[in-house]
């Protein structure tokens, strides 16, 4: 309170030292001190009641205007009525230009100050809106005598006004600012806080808050509902170079934002300070804890009654506003017809979805309003956890970057621009894109690849389509009047309801696993291990660590325990050493069913020769008729093996000027092959035997055994293209797509498909999508460093003892082998397995009935995979047999009904064509019953 009201001598002295409030109950939870400007708190009612002031007082004062005279500027409503109460003090007339987008009481305070309104009524196809108010306010200042345009656009009055406004900020938080978040218009105010902040307080971060459909930080010029901020012309005032980063805003966000400011605390603001607001929620997760962060928030939300906070309004103007907001007090009217969609789990497949649905939209020429939902458990949108882009540099992919593509080459044609990982990290990197087609990248950078996709795909979908992002987790679906009802829980809220359409679910994995302990609480026992920083951060150094599973997961935390940890990797190949800092674990103890490493990749296979055994007409002569299940073991696994060893004799012939003809038979190659090992004898033979199972006649293993195979892997496939070990792996990759076909919906014996995911599944996965070559050699060096100990890589008994510590034991004829570790972490990639370890959304389904178990069930038997029933479509089925049309299934959710549905895949069980398709069916249905309706 001050000490003393102070008298002014007129309403304009009253301009300035507007209240700063701390915000503390709308970001109740966040990691950042929150403080907004009210600039409502102007005479005028907007921070442009300084602008206005101090403009035509530096024009008076110059001699430039003078009472009597007319000032004519373009404004979309504060700028104006800043003007109107300035004009009226100062004995000045006034001209405004707006546009139809001028709310009614704006217009009717405009008229009680007496100004003249001139109005547009059609847009500049360049320029819009604002460019045709330009144009007329030229148009005026030739007619109107005595004119002066105060010209908020280029006056460099404008941004000299704000010194001060910032300047009150500092004041009021004793010089500590971190951020400042400020909405674009004219960027007068933006570059006036700039100029400030460079000459006097240099490391405040100034974030700019921009409309989409504005062009001033690039883009087309798109149509906004909502006036205030952003331009569809440059601005003479923008200076980057300024500005640290800037967030573009929808209608529907500004809307949320003014309501959700209202409803914490009870601040009501007109739509650029709703901006603000849903600005800093996109973007608090880029900022350091503890920073302190303040918004401008430009007027207040009075003159916004007959649109922001008018139900009807927002109904009409604003698609989505039904969903994604509720006004305090309630919804009072419902929504006209729109057609709702929404995607559950917005990772890689999730992207794809979106994609196509967009693609088909465009192509259809659909012009209804189409609302996209799109939910996810966290910011990553598009990266989803495995690409998440907080990871560390060391998690690499086991995807050469040639094979990393957004787009789908199926019709319709893409409407994304961003084109392929490798043309797009050329582009961001410089570097020629066939220097990077065969590399390697980190999955963080992948990450921001399919971010920068979800950008892009969001910017170049047609102004129809209104896309929602929600950091949400979907915990059950339910019918209600005809629509499907997503039940979801996030921080801020515990539910929100949103009616929908058509749902496509591409939610990951299901769920996590632990088979050593059922004690959650126990911290020692690590069920999954990212992100690993955070998961991984409470192993204590010097400790001893187990490691259930041997595939990425495992080199991932591994890798986290040392290199994460300050560890340094010097050398190259198999001269690399481990330098520890000695903040890693004293031992790490990896173990898996088999006790075998992954084999790792290179960049460039080595060309091989079609399939010659699993081929269509093989398959045709035993399948006895379109019925026919398939035996696994009895059936293909000869035709696969013959396929790797023909393969791998293909290649090794030719490197040594050998040709192994295409025509033989297999038992006649195996006669060749016979001889050219007798005329070779150093060669190495091929075994599928040794392959699957290297330490098959082994009761245990030890470092030394898995460190020899590891480095005879590492010589074979660091031939690359000349390596006969990749050639014979390479026929899985080929032979993958037609066991597919073969494999799901149960097209495998029902014994046979059990054996397959067991003993099979695991096997092909550890051979054929393993890391690349530079991790393996990180893992032997690792192994040189005696961090990695293989003692019990094979098959180790676990036991947890009390005291929340492990014991590991190999008990053998050979030997007798135990040791305790403090930690134990499960590095396997939890599988689909309905009801007993799975998401809520998926447990809440099944244990409604909504959905139900696949079981492939013949002869041989019952197996239950673990999934879900679904249609070839991937449509789930209920327990009354009935299809679920509307709701589609994609990705790992349909693993065991499908077979490898690895995350970058754009081509295999490509559901998201086939949902997309059904969108635009179910779309043309409904809106034809509804204009039947009508």
């Amino acid at each position: 309170m001050k000490d003393k009201l102070q008298v002014s001598n007129s309403i304009l002295e009253t301009i300035g030292d507007t209240p700063l409030v701390r915000l503390k109950n709308i970001f109740f939870d966040s990691k950042v001190e929150v403080y907004g400007k009210l600039e409502s708190f102007n005479p005028s009612g907007s921070v442009k009641a300084r602008t206005s002031y101090n403009i035509l007082q530096k024009a008076m004062e110059a001699g430039e205007l003078r009472k009597g005279d007319t000032v004519i500027e373009s404004s979309s409503g504060n700028m104006a009525i800043g003007l109107a109460q300035a004009c009226l003090v100062m004995g000045l007339k006034l001209i405004v230009v707006v546009d139809p987008k001028l709310n009614k009481l704006t217009s009717q305070l405009l008229e009680t100050y007496g100004t003249t309104i001139e109005m547009v009524t059609e847009p500049l196809e360049e320029g819009g809106f604002l460019g045709a108010r330009l144009a007329k306010v030229k148009e005026l200042l030739k007619t109107t005598k005595n004119s002066f345009w105060s010209n908020q656009y280029g006056n460099l009055d404008n941004p000299k006004t704000h010194y001060q406004t910032t300047k009150e900020i500092y004041e009021a938080l004793d010089g500590r600012l971190d951020y400042l978040f400020v909405a674009t218009s004219t960027c007068g105010t933006l570059m006036g806080c700039a100029d400030y902040i460079k000459a006097n307080h240099p490391n405040t971060k100034i974030i700019a808050v921009d409309a989409v459909g504005s062009v001033l930080f690039g883009g087309e010029a798109g149509t906004r509902k909502i006036p205030g901020h952003g331009a569809g012309v440059n601005s003479q005032f923008l200076n980057e170079d300024y500005i640290h980063d800037f967030v573009k805003v929808n209608d529907l966000e500004c809307a949320v934002g003014c309501w959700e400011l209202l409803e914490k605390e009870s601040i009501l603001v007109g739509g650029s300070s709703g901006a603000i607001i849903k600005a800093f929620q996109k973007y608090e997760h880029q900022m350091e804890e503890g920073s302190r962060c303040a918004f401008i928030l430009s007027d207040g939300g009075s003159r916004y009654l007959d649109t922001i906070f008018n139900q009807e309004w927002l109904l009409n103007n604003i698609p989505g506003a039904y969903d994604a907001l509720t006004p305090v007090g309630g919804w009072k009217i419902k929504p006209s017809s729109e057609y709702n969609v929404a995607i559950v789990g917005l990772g890689p497949k999730g992207l794809y979805g979106l994609e196509r649905l967009l693609a088909h939209l465009k192509s259809e020429n659909v012009q209804e309003t189409v609302n996209i939902h799109l939910y996810n458990n966290n910011q990553y949108f598009g990266a989803g956890d495995v690409y998440r882009m907080d990871q560390p540099d060391f998690l690499k992919m086991n995807f050469a970057n040639t094979k990393i593509d957004v787009r789908s080459h199926k019709q319709p044609e893409s409407i994304n621009n961003t084109g392929s990982y490798v043309q797009w990290l050329s582009a961001s990197t410089g570097i020629d894109e066939n220097q990077l087609k065969d590399k390697f990248s980190s999955r963080k950078m992948v990450g921001e690849y399919l971010s920068a996709s979800l950008e892009d795909l969001i910017s170049s979908a047609p102004e129809n389509i209104k896309i929602h992002r929600r950091i949400q987790e979907v915990i059950n679906i339910t019918e209600n009047e005809g629509l499907l009802q997503l039940e979801t829980r996030s921080e801020s809220k515990d539910k929100t309801l949103v009616k929908v359409h058509n749902v496509l679910l591409t939610t990951g994995h299901a769920g996590n696993r632990s088979e050593v302990s059922e004690n959650k609480g126990n911290s020692s026992n690590i069920d999954f291990v990212y992100p690993v920083e955070k998961k991984l951060a409470g192993i204590q150094s010097n400790s001893i660590v187990a490691i259930k599973g041997m595939g990425l997961t495992f080199i991932d935390a591994a890798l986290a325990l040392t290199e994460g940890r300050g560890g340094r990797f010097n050398g190259d190949g198999e001269n690399m050493q481990y330098l520890p800092l000695g903040n890693e674990p004293a031992i790490i103890y990896p173990y898996s069913r088999s006790g075998a490493l992954m084999i790792p990749r290179v960049g460039e296979m080595p060309k091989v020769p079609k399939l010659r055994f699993f081929t269509s007409e093989k398959l045709n002569n035993i399948r006895k008729n379109f019925a026919h299940k398939f035996d696994f073991s009895e059936e293909l696994l000869l035709l696969i093996r013959q396929e790797f060893t023909y393969r791998y004799y293909k290649l090794a012939f030719r490197n040594l000027d050998e040709n192994l003809k295409e025509t033989l038979g297999f038992s006649e190659m195996l006669e060749e092959i016979e001889i050219f090992h007798k005329k070779y004898p150093s060669e190495k033979r091929f075994s599928f035997e040794e392959l699957q199972s290297p330490f098959l006649n082994s009761e245990t293993t030890n470092t030394e055994d898995v460190a020899k195979i590891l480095e005879e892997t590492i010589s074979m496939v660091s031939f690359g293209v000349k390596s006969p070990l990749l050639a014979a792996i390479s026929a899985w990759h080929d032979i993958s797509p037609i066991f597919n076909e073969l494999y799901s919906f149960g097209g495998l014996t029902a014994r046979s498909h059990q054996i397959f995911d067991h003993q099979y599944a695991p096997f092909f996965n550890r051979i054929s999508y393993g890391p690349p070559l530079e991790n393996m050699y990180k893992v032997l060096a690792l192994i040189k460093a005696v961090i990695l100990d293989f003692s019990f890589a094979k098959s180790p008994e676990v036991k947890e003892l009390q005291y929340g510590k492990f014991e590991l034991s190999n008990f053998s004829s050979e030997a007798d082998n135990t040791s305790i570790v403090d930690y134990h972490i499960d590095a396997r990639i939890p599988k689909m397995k309905i009801p007993s370890q799975s998401s809520l959304l998926f447990r809440n389904l099944f244990g409604e009935n909504k959905m139900q178990l696949f079981q492939n069930t013949d002869e041989t038997g019952n197996y239950e995979t673990g999934g879900l029933d679904l249609t070839k479509e991937g449509h789930p089925i209920n327990i009354d047999g009935k299809c679920i049309d509307n709701i589609t299934i994609y990705g790992t959710p349909t693993e065991g009904v499908t077979f490898d549905n690895d995350t970058l895949s754009r081509n295999r069980n490509d559901f998201s064509s086939i949902w997309a398709k059904n969108v635009i069916h179910h779309f043309k249905k409904n809106i034809s019953n509804s204009n039947n309706i009508k």
